[in-house]
């Protein structure tokens, strides 16, 4: 026979629940902080920022028109008309890609010159971008200077360098020293005819003579029987001179090219040497 258990009396608890009994001392509040903060103080306001002065008035600029009242202009000496174009060096002009290169040529050969204005005379004659030759080659001057377009100069330039020079050596024994130029621009046709001639656009040059190291002179003329150096010098010129230039006029020709040789850059399928 089973006999029950003897338990203890249950201690009144929390709900009627068993647990241990809470001592009579125990604060239930203890350890816990106070449920509202502190009050905080207020911080002093900031006092109020001084009030900014305004700038200063600027004095307003003198203008333009007071100034140069009060100081007069300078007085400049303009030079003469057409001194500047004998004086400027070339290259103050802009001009196009190929009429810089052949200047560029001009002077590797020893060419001296100027750029000068623009050439209108008429609608048939002029330049637009003239040279003005003093030397046509280094060593041998221009005498007169002529005016032509670039091209003819440096076809010039090349013919005296590579068959004048030689030629004047080797057959005359002599150094060239000048050119005779009898005429380079001018706007005219051709003789006996209404075509507008090569000169009109700064394309041809006639070369009358040229000049010595030893103070002589050569004229380009049809040369005697006993004349044998200056008629081996004309011919080797006169030959060398049609792998330059499309047209090579002179002496037996006719009667206009008696006593020059004419000489024009214009492009021709066959040039003319006679």
């Amino acid at each position: 026979m089973i006999e029950e258990a003897s338990l203890p009396d249950a201690m009144p608890g929390i709900g009627g629940s068993y647990g241990a009994r809470p001592e009579a001392e125990f604060d239930p509040w203890e350890g816990l902080t106070e449920a509202e903060p502190p009050e905080i103080e207020a911080e002093p306001e900031a006092s109020p920022a001084p009030a900014r002065k305004p700038p200063p008035a600027r004095t307003p600029l003198p203008s333009y028109a007071s100034l140069s009242a009060r100081v007069p202009p300078p007085s400049i000496a303009r030079p003469p008309r057409g001194a500047l174009e004998r004086e400027t060096p070339p290259g103050y002009r802009p001009l196009a890609s190929d009429e810089a290169m052949c200047r560029r040529e001009l002077r590797k050969l020893g060419v001296r010159f100027t750029d000068v204005s623009p050439i209108e005379t008429s609608r048939s004659c002029g330049i637009p971008n003239p040279v003005r030759v003093t030397e046509a080659v280094k060593g041998i001057a221009m005498t007169p200077a002529a005016t032509m377009n670039c091209e003819a100069a440096l076809r010039v330039a090349r013919w005296l360098d590579k068959d004048v020079k030689p030629a004047a050596r080797w057959k005359l024994w002599k150094k060239p020293t000048a050119l005779i130029n009898m005429s380079s621009y001018r706007c005219s046709r051709i003789a006996g005819s209404r075509t507008i001639s090569e000169h009109a656009s700064g394309n041809a040059l006639d070369v009358g003579g040229f000049r010595f190291s030893d103070g002589s002179t050569m004229r380009v003329s049809r040369k005697g029987m006993f004349s044998f150096r200056e008629k081996a010098f004309q011919a080797a010129i006169r030959q060398g001179s049609c792998r330059y230039f499309g047209t090579v006029l002179g002496p037996g020709y006719n009667r206009a090219h008696a006593d020059h040789l004419h000489l024009d850059v214009k492009a021709r399928l066959r040039p003319i040497c006679k």
